[in-house]
């Protein structure tokens, strides 16, 4: 027994049992090795409850206010990293009000007064994933901010696209590190969306039927700063779609993450030669001297199969489940930890090995020869001069055939073999069919020429710059700013 008359080792539940639990089953059962680090914002939620509960009268100041300062100063030596959370719980909200009743006595024993661990839990879990999507948004602004600033270096940089990993046009450096910002943007929509998801309160739903006592969600819901409450007490201390937008949202992000580290893998060979990656992100081989291995990137390149892997589990954990909370949703936390643990600490992986690029120009333009890259370039000439894009197809196609045989490019051929593959050619096509022309030419929206990237590159540039003001912008909720400042007891409706 604790000096409060707690047996520190009894669980929430213990009353209508006859005998304690199985040590096996105690420690199979127990989370709190995992959920420790929902701490801070079970406190948070629990500082809420606790003042939701004083303005509507369900609990007199005298028991409020020592609950509310006595979880005001367990936050601080939590922030401080003073306080510890160890001990005998089976999990982080068993932790919680006996170190609170441990402190303050009787009246921490009213701290649970309409709730249950349900929408505990749940509230404590969606404040950590808020807290964490911003983190992770974070890391996808800087590794966008990275690869902006390169591309706008190299908008006259020409390179060839390829398919199927085949050279197939010329493009310019800048829109293909623009094609990956792209992506980025829209991992940041998912994970703002996943942010926005977690940002319901089931602060209220009790078990699965609410409360007998006057609670009012909505203004625990503010207090967190959240946008709403819930709407249905079962679903929501049921609901974990939160859970699966965010690891979604992870796995895409570090899949496309994936796709950009596999270039620099590929493009870092001697085959490519495209990029050369400092020291400081390569690494070397136990047994061959000579070796400079891109390792950060081939580990980045595999850390997406990890979340994805986080996704499968959490949709087979829920599939199926009947209302409204079993224990299986346990598991949930876990996947999902690793999924915005992984995606953080990758992005910033990728935001070092960004920087740590440097472009091969000269390699580059060599690769753009070889290719017939301009092959569709002298189709649309002939389009352009009437003739069906099929035909045209067929004779470019022909030409290629000539101009590879003969070793040379196709603005190269002799004039007799052009225009014997190509008869209604020009003699201005020539100049058409350089790849910096052919660039230049592809002046559609969201194409490669100098003059369009320059729009993508502003328009990316806005977005990104939205983003970063809105996690700037980012506010302390009203209950935290109350507690910083002190004034969780004289804080009014």
């Amino acid at each position: 027994m604790s000096e409060s008359g707690i047996d520190e080792s009894s669980p929430l539940w213990g009353g209508r049992f006859a005998e304690p639990l199985h040590p096996v089953i105690q420690t199979f059962t127990g989370s709190l090795e995992f959920d420790r680090r929902l701490v801070r914002h079970d406190l948070l939620a629990s500082l809420a409850h606790a003042r939701m509960l004083r303005e509507q009268g369900v609990l007199e100041s005298r028991a409020a206010d020592p609950i509310l300062v006595g979880l005001s100063e367990m936050l601080r030596e939590i922030d401080a990293g003073e306080l510890a959370v160890e001990g005998p719980d089976e999990d982080v909200h068993t932790w919680i009000e006996r170190t609170l009743v441990e402190r303050i006595g009787d009246p921490g024993k009213q701290l649970h007064t309409a709730r249950s661990r349900n929408d505990q839990t749940g509230i404590a879990l969606r404040l950590y994933t808020r807290a964490r999507l911003e983190d992770v948004l974070s890391g996808v602004a800087g590794l966008q901010r990275e690869l902006l600033e390169q591309a706008s270096h190299h908008r006259e940089t020409y390179l060839p696209g390829y398919t199927h990993l085949q050279r197939g046009q010329p493009v310019s450096l800048a829109h293909h590190l623009l094609a990956h910002v792209a992506a980025l943007s829209q991992d940041a929509a998912r994970l703002r969306a996943a942010h926005a998801s977690a940002g319901v309160s089931p602060l209220g739903a009790g078990a699965l039927a609410g409360s007998s006592f006057p609670i009012a969600p909505d203004r625990s819901a503010t207090l967190l700063g959240l946008s709403s409450a819930f709407t249905n007490s079962m679903h929501a201390v049921a609901d974990r779609d939160y859970v699966l937008d965010a690891a979604y949202a992870c796995a895409m992000a570090l899949v496309h993450v994936s796709r950009w580290a596999d270039e620099i893998v590929l493009w870092s060979t001697r085959e490519f030669g495209f990029v050369r990656l400092r020291d400081s992100v390569s690494q070397g081989s136990s047994i061959m001297p000579q070796k400079k291995n891109p390792e950060a990137a081939e580990i980045l390149r595999g850390k997406s199969s990890r979340a994805i892997g986080n996704v499968a589990a959490l949709l087979s954990l829920v599939k199926g489940l009947p209302l409204t909370y079993n224990s299986d949703l346990q598991e949930d936390k876990e996947p999902l930890f690793d999924s915005l643990d992984t995606a953080d600490w990758s992005l910033a992986a990728a935001i070092a090995i960004a920087r740590a690029t440097e472009y091969e120009v000269a390699a580059m333009g060599e690769a753009l020869s070889g290719g017939m890259l301009t092959a569709t370039e002298l189709a649309d000439h002939l389009v352009r001069r009437g003739v069906p894009f099929r035909t045209a197809h067929e004779q470019v196609g022909a030409a290629v055939r000539v101009a590879e045989e003969q070793g040379v490019e196709l603005w190269e051929l002799p004039d007799d073999a052009l225009r014997a593959c190509c008869p209604e050619a020009s003699e201005e096509v020539r100049s058409a069919l350089q790849p910096a022309a052919a660039v230049a030419a592809h002046a559609s929206p969201g194409g490669p020429a100098p003059a369009q990237v320059l729009t993508q590159l502003g328009a990316a540039d806005r977005a990104l710059v939205e983003l970063e003001g809105w996690l700037q912008g980012r506010e302390d909720p009203p209950i935290l700013a109350a507690h910083r400042e002190d004034r969780l007891l004289e804080m009014t409706l």
